[in-house]
């Protein structure tokens, strides 16, 4: 018999947030796409107890859903990916390296990377001019055909993975307007493979510009992107001279990245 000292006792638990959590896991993972009454089938509750679940995650951010009623993880989520991010290796020396770019290109600087199929924020450094663009923040992504890291990276994708990411990027866009969009992007790929650097005109944040250049891996694999946001009126007086430092940024960070697990 276990003496006392060895017996464990269970912890307690709330069940109301083992749900949510569950409701959230399940629509993470799902490989098709989930409305409220499947989750409530697949977790073995009643229709009623998932939507206040379903109420609940929407209202912090945590869960979105698109114009078929089908579920998705919410922007929120990226707060969780943000503190989880902090404990991956290199780490530190990206954020080091964003906050020497920022200071080079007098902008908010950031470098994101590709994994899975997301074009994901991992380090950001805000600029030190008075006016600056803020509002980004570590774990950011999705909306990779809209975000100029996205189509940094897209441009340069084998047409399987560039057409997984594209199809997530797009769930939350009526079907109507895909084609019209997946046209421009193509012209707009050839052009950033052309030039080195993808640019986002205000379309992601008014009053905002981005600009990105991607960055590779020693065998060529695209690995992420290097960017900043500016405003404006201010970006398009600079952007010959932001993207010929993002360009030089993006070799740095293949040589700097490029090796790291």
């Amino acid at each position: 018999m276990a003496s006392g000292s060895e017996k464990k006792t269970a912890a307690t638990t709330l069940q109301t947030v083992e749900r949510a959590l569950a409701f959230l896991e399940l629509v993470a993972v799902s490989s098709s796409e989930l409305t409220v009454r499947d989750v409530a089938g697949r977790l073995g509750v009643n229709l009623t107890t998932c939507y206040h679940l379903y109420n609940t995650l929407v209202a912090h951010g945590y869960v979105e859903r698109n114009p078929d009623l089908t579920l998705r993880v919410g922007r929120k989520a990226a707060v969780l990916y943000d503190g989880y991010r902090r404990g991956f290796s290199g780490q530190r020396r990206m954020q080091d390296f964003v906050a020497e770019l920022a200071a080079e290109t007098t902008e908010t600087a950031w470098l994101s990377t590709l994994t899975g199929d997301s074009v994901v924020l991992t380090a950001y450094a805000e600029g030190p001019q008075p006016v600056r663009a803020t509002g980004l923040y570590v774990g950011l992504t999705g909306l990779e055909h809209v975000r100029s890291s996205g189509k940094a990276v897209l441009a340069h994708l084998d047409e399987d993975r560039r057409e997984r990411i594209l199809q997530k990027s797009l769930s939350g866009i009526a079907p109507a307007q895909h084609t019209e969009i997946r046209e421009a992007l193509e012209r707009d790929f050839v052009v950033t493979r052309e030039r080195g650097w993808a640019l986002d005109d205000e379309d992601y944040n008014a009053g905002i510009v981005g600009v990105a250049a991607p960055f590779f891996s020693p065998d060529g694999a695209v690995l992420g992107a290097v960017g900043v946001w500016s405003p404006t009126a201010r970006a398009h007086q600079s952007l010959d001279v932001l993207a010929e430092l993002l360009v030089a940024a993006a070799r740095e960070a293949g040589s700097l990245f490029g090796r790291m697990d």
